[in-house]
């Protein structure tokens, strides 16, 4: 006689590992972005400074695309029981992240990186103000300060001018 576990065990174990299908979907994105990175011109050899603008992206497409093929490796080895539902607010965390590159060209740097640092903590369930909102001012200001100030780097000023 066959138990109940030894027959759930067998459907799971025929069962196609779920990380299978998103790590196959994240490598084939990352072939589609590896391939668009092939139409990026390469510097003239004096700007170039021995890397080529192309070569960064490919980089971290690739680091990606062999996390993803170990996360696939990885599914055959565990158990891959239908997790949780993922929360809302994983896309309450997307949407925010889309709403902040939307409004960077338009708000500009310091008032898009505040409004992001006040809401996304917010968002994740932070209440303690006297955290949230000294972490909204200081945390732009500190990469303003590095990167504007200290690095050159300029960013769109937007509504607020500078």
């Amino acid at each position: 006689m066959s138990s109940k576990s030894s027959v759930d065990r067998a459907a799971s174990a025929a069962r196609f590992p779920r990380d299978m299908v998103i790590g196959f979907c994240i490598v084939v994105l990352c072939a589609i972005a590896y391939w668009i990175t092939l139409s990026i011109a390469e510097a003239p050899a004096a700007v170039a400074q021995n890397v080529q603008p192309a070569t960064f992206p490919r980089l971290v497409i690739s680091v990606i695309a062999i996390l993803a093929v170990v996360l696939m490796a990885i599914s055959f080895r565990k158990d891959s029981r239908p997790g949780k539902s993922v929360p809302a607010m994983v896309a309450m965390t997307g949407a925010m992240m889309l709403a902040f590159v939307i409004s960077f060209e338009v708000l500009g740097f310091i008032l898009t990186m505040v409004l992001f640092c006040f809401t996304m903590p917010v968002i994740w369930g932070e209440r303690r103000w006297h955290a949230v909102i000294p972490f909204a001012v200081l945390f732009p200001g500190a990469i303003y300060a590095l990167f504007a100030l200290g690095l050159g780097v300029h960013f769109d000023a937007g509504i607020l001018g500078f």
